[in-house]
């Protein structure tokens, strides 16, 4: 479900139908397990520039995916039921690529190690390769299903970045924030951990710069200065003073 909607036998992909078939695999999946109403389901596979699918599409939609299911060697293990106006994939969440990571994610968030906390959330990350549902939904349906796991997206960075920044693997960190950065050019807490990242690297000119191109862009964007947190960092920086403590009172990171 975390980019391309697919399914697979002992490794071996196998068919699914039509882009509405996956995407009505994937809306159940999100859900595995819980029911969903038919008119929830044909409001989800609605898209801005189609006609809307009425019940007797979504029959013929849960049948083709049935039949899917079936011809491609599902044992049993997932299995498409309907109970009244409602219809749900029963299975184990753990064969969900989108289970697994956000099950990571929340043992990431609860452990309190370092150590474990950028193990956790390392596989977390491995297990995403897109947004979900990112080739079948319309970006209606994306917002309305996706924002809260993109979200989940941005604690798994921050909990790895915020755990390796107390393992000290600053020059590692430092390529991997350049990126995150680059990506979120506005998120506080990667700007923070970048400059800080980059003053312990020894490049304390790079990271005032990355603070002061920060403040230019939301001036020019935003019309508005560096956050008082951001102000204080930049502030550390120019004394020289350490950056473990100072850098946990950015956010809400501290008890990583």
């Amino acid at each position: 479900m975390l980019g391309r909607v697919e399914w697979s036998v002992d490794g071996h992909p196998r068919a699914i139908g039509r882009r509405r078939e996956r995407l009505l695999l994937g809306l159940l999946l999100l859900e595995m397990g819980r029911p969903l109403p038919m008119d929830r389901l044909i409001d989800l596979l609605s898209d801005e520039d189609e006609r809307s699918p009425s019940r007797t599409d979504l029959y013929v939609h849960v049948c083709r995916l049935r039949a899917s299911l079936r011809q491609g060697g599902c044992d049993g293990s997932v299995r498409l039921v309907r109970s009244g106006s409602t219809y749900a994939l029963t299975g184990d969440p753990q064969l969900v690529d989108l289970h697994r990571f956000t099950q990571l994610v929340n043992r990431a968030q609860r452990a309190t190690e370092p150590e474990e906390v950028s193990r956790l959330a390392s596989s977390a990350l491995a297990e995403w390769r897109g947004a979900v549902l990112e080739d079948v939904a319309s970006e209606r349906t994306r917002r309305g299903v996706g924002t809260a796991f993109d979200e989940l997206l941005i604690s798994a960075q921050l909990l790895r970045v915020a755990a390796e920044f107390k393992l000290r693997n600053y020059w590692s960190l430092a390529a991997e924030l350049a990126r995150l950065t680059e990506d979120h050019p506005e998120h506080e807490m990667l700007l923070a951990f970048r400059a800080a990242t980059l003053y312990e690297c020894g490049r304390r000119a790079d990271a005032l710069r990355v603070l002061s191109s920060a403040r230019a862009r939301m001036t020019a964007r935003l019309g508005l200065d560096l956050s008082r947190e951001l102000q204080d960092l930049r502030e550390a920086i120019l004394r020289g003073n350490p950056m473990d403590r100072r850098i946990f009172r950015c956010g809400a990171l501290g008890a990583v």
